[in-house]
């Protein structure tokens, strides 16, 4: 056999064996792909979730228990539970169109840097949320007309006791699980398709 055919040979063999690489690297990229858009998905529901539940809950829980009357602690509470329900809104919204905006045909790095900045813009809204949920809270007290902030006996303590206990927990399981725990494996399955495509 002259050296040129087995030349030829070999390159083709050569040819099907990068192909095959090739291949077997696209398959695994799309398997690994198929967790981290799961993940995404589900932290998209959630947002609309986030963007619907206020049209429910006002006019059917907010509404009917708010008792109107032409009073100052009326307005002020009126004013607290809208400016923090408003504020609050926009920042869903905004982090539901930075959701919007990662996509994972863009390369590694782009679709790692839009995390990175989904996940800090996160933190930040959450933390002021936390800042802010009080004045909300007092708002409504106002708006419903409940008086369980005026200390007038054991059960005004126990209660501001109890919606303090709550918000501290409901602050550690936020930012420890929540938060943390679903960024980290998102961050974690984005780096195992990067380590791919740099073999």
């Amino acid at each position: 056999m002259e050296l040129t055919v087995l030349q030829n040979i070999w390159e083709q063999y050569d040819k099907k064996i990068s192909e095959n690489t090739r291949l077997n690297k696209e398959i695994l990229r799309r398997m690994l792909l198929s967790k981290p858009e799961k993940r995404l998905n589900w932290i998209k529901i959630k947002t609309v979730i986030d963007l619907i539940l206020p049209f429910i809950l006002i006019p059917f829980i907010m509404v009917p228990n708010s008792h109107f009357r032409d009073t100052f602690d009326f307005y002020i509470g009126l004013g607290l539970f809208v400016s923090f329900a408003s504020i609050a809104y926009i920042w869903t919204i905004k982090y539901h169109i930075m959701i919007g905006k990662i996509n994972f045909s863009d390369p590694v790095l782009s679709t790692k840097k839009k995390i990175k900045e989904l996940e800090k813009y996160k933190r930040k809204t959450t933390r002021l949320r936390y800042i802010f949920a009080p004045f909300a809270i007092i708002g409504i007290f106002l708006v419903a007309n409940i008086h369980n902030f005026s200390p007038k006996g054991t059960f005004s303590y126990l209660f501001l006791f109890l919606v303090v206990i709550v918000m501290i927990f409901s602050i550690y399981y936020t930012f420890k699980y929540s938060i943390s725990e679903r960024f980290r494996k998102l961050n974690l399955e984005i780096e195992e398709i990067e380590q791919l495509e740099k073999d």
